[in-house]
């Protein structure tokens, strides 16, 4: 929810700081740049500050990025965007070794998809509540409310009394102190490498829809508020995701995947490239977010079910570099793109890593 508030209002509120949409994929491309700095760092740092403490830094720059956002000058902009991806990679990767050491393998297949229904949740909510908040009480109100949601959840994990699992043991901490041997080590293993191309892919399309959708919005003439709905409504698909996690199970990943990526594709080239109106374009990225939900259906089962216990801390953070590397991925190419090109290229770009990522589903195995 912290980062949801803020999704229709950041994007909207930097192009108009910089006067440039470049800008955006400029600021966030230094946000990536600084979490992928401190990814590979985060086993050493697990061993030397705890799992809790890293939990609660990662929570506390959430919130001291909120608070610079709030300021809407360009310094403050520029660290607000690194210390939000810094803060969000600590923290969803300690939160990843919390899932692996208290939810069993044969029970990924299940509280995957309900992990991703809260997520859902917040970011069909969030979005439209944080325009309607910027509405109501002025540009500076979301990033209040943002702030808000992550000193709540720093509470509550507080609350929660959690420190380091019985799983920080001699062989993890020989795997924090030579984290780019853990990164060898991840590399050499197909599966691994498989889970985090794949998570890149997902990364990148949502990352470019939940930046660009608002953007595109205000340009087309459909407004802020449409932003804001848009993003809302290509989230809401994840509140199905009970569903969607049945139809993994049943199904399988490698068909879902099979199915779903290529609809998300289509849906994506067609928004962005055919000459539509803006609300028939808006219902193209709808399609493809529906798809891609569907497919968020069986969320980490890749790459959950191929790490061994015994590499969870030096597998985890390598792992959640998708982020990173999927953000700047697309905030590298849309910097130079969006110099030339209208906003629409991103969507057309996103919907060339759809079927880049329907080729990769082919190397899932039937089995899964």
């Amino acid at each position: 929810m912290s980062r949801a508030l803020i999704a229709a209002a950041l994007p909207i509120q930097t192009q108009e700081l910089f006067g440039n949409d470049e800008s955006v994929s400029a600021l966030s491309l230094i946000g990536s740049v600084a979490a992928l700095s401190i990814a590979l760092l985060i086993p050493k740092m697990t061993i030397l500050l705890g799992r809790a403490r890293l939990c609660a830094l990662g929570l506390i720059l959430l919130t001291v990025s909120s608070g610079l956002f709030a300021f809407q000058l360009v310094p403050t902009q520029v660290a607000g965007f690194a210390l939000r991806a810094v803060g969000s990679a600590v923290f969803i990767s300690i939160i990843s070794m919390y899932i692996m050491d208290h939810v069993r393998r044969d029970q990924i297949g299940r509280s995957e998809p309900r992990r991703l229904l809260f997520i859902g949740l917040a970011w069909t909510f969030g979005p439209i509540a944080g325009v309607q908040i910027e509405v109501l009480w002025g540009p500076w109100a979301p990033f209040a409310a943002s702030a808000a949601a992550a000193l709540v959840l720093l509470g509550y994990f507080l609350a929660l009394r959690m420190s380091n699992a019985p799983v920080i043991t001699s062989e993890a901490r020989s795997a924090a102190t030579v984290s780019w041997s853990g990164a060898r080590a991840f590399l050499a293993q197909p599966r691994l490498v498989l889970a985090w191309l794949h998570a890149i892919g997902r990364g990148f399309v949502w990352g470019t829809f939940n930046l660009y959708a608002p953007l595109f919005a205000v340009q087309s003439g459909l407004g802020k508020q449409a932003g804001g709905i848009l993003v809302g409504v290509g989230s809401a698909f994840m509140l199905a995701m009970p569903l969607w996690g049945w139809l993994a199970r049943r199904y399988g990943i490698r068909r879902i995947s099979l199915v779903c990526f290529p609809v998300a594709c289509l849906g994506m080239l067609a928004s962005g490239a055919l000459p539509v109106s803006p609300l028939v374009a808006a219902g193209f990225m709808i399609t493809a977010t529906l798809a891609m939900s569907v497919v968020d259906g069986y969320g980490n089962a890749l790459f959950l079910r191929a790490c061994k216990p015994s590499q969870r801390t030096a597998m985890t953070p390598i792992f959640s570099t998708q982020r990173d590397f999927a953000e700047i991925g697309h905030a590298a190419i849309f910097a130079v793109l969006l110099v030339v090109f209208p906003v629409q290229v991103v969507f057309v770009t996103a919907g060339l890593v759809l079927g880049g990522l329907t080729w990769l589903s082919l190397r899932i195995n039937d089995r899964l």
